[in-house]
């Protein structure tokens, strides 16, 4: 019997230990897990080419003549831009949430988000120019599921790649003797 109290009083001592020295390691995990932030990007963390984008994004979708409320956007997902030859290309997945607003006041502070409204989840793909002019932009904000659940055969992704391509040389790989050849038979 002795045996068995002192086996049970060393596992009770062994998971008093753990159970400190387990606190002891929470708090740092708890502090480096809130450095991380959360999944999302808030928008005052975008670069600036990602708030313009945001911006026209915006613009855009109010200006669809389908929409009659003013939505807001409630949180970036994910937020990328690109420094190409052509431009800047800005990617953005983002959602959007009706408010109590018609569309045309979509810019008004007081708007307040409806608790119950609609909710839109968009993919903005945008090519600006080197003096910050839109080149092509490409905005989708399906109502319902995120924009990629109801993107099968990939359209939008397509649609994406070509904003991406706007601006950009179309013969920017040179072969030998495609510029001998394109002058011989424009000389001819």
């Amino acid at each position: 019997m002795v045996k068995v109290w002192t086996r049970c009083l060393a596992w009770v001592q062994l998971t008093v230990m753990c159970r400190k020295e387990m606190r002891q390691l929470l708090f740092p995990l708890a502090l480096w897990l809130s450095t991380l932030g959360p999944t999302g990007t808030r928008g005052d963390e975008l670069s600036v080419p990602q708030q313009r984008g945001l911006q026209v994004a915006l613009e855009k979708f109010h200006n669809h003549p389908p929409v009659q409320w003013a939505f807001k956007e409630i949180g970036v997902d994910r937020a990328s831009d690109m420094s190409l030859p052509g431009g800047t290309f800005v990617r953005l997945e983002f959602g959007l949430q009706q408010t109590n607003c018609r569309k045309k006041d979509w810019r008004n502070a007081e708007c307040k988000v409806k608790p119950n409204g609609r909710k839109r989840s968009c993919l903005a793909c945008i090519k600006f120019d080197s003096k910050d002019r839109v080149l092509k932009q490409m905005i989708h904000c399906p109502i319902g599921p995120p924009w990629g659940q109801r993107d099968p055969e990939g359209q939008q992704e397509t649609q994406c790649t070509q904003v991406e391509r706007a601006g950009e040389e179309t013969h920017s790989y040179y072969f030998p003797g495609t510029y001998a050849f394109s002058r011989s038979h424009s000389s001819g």
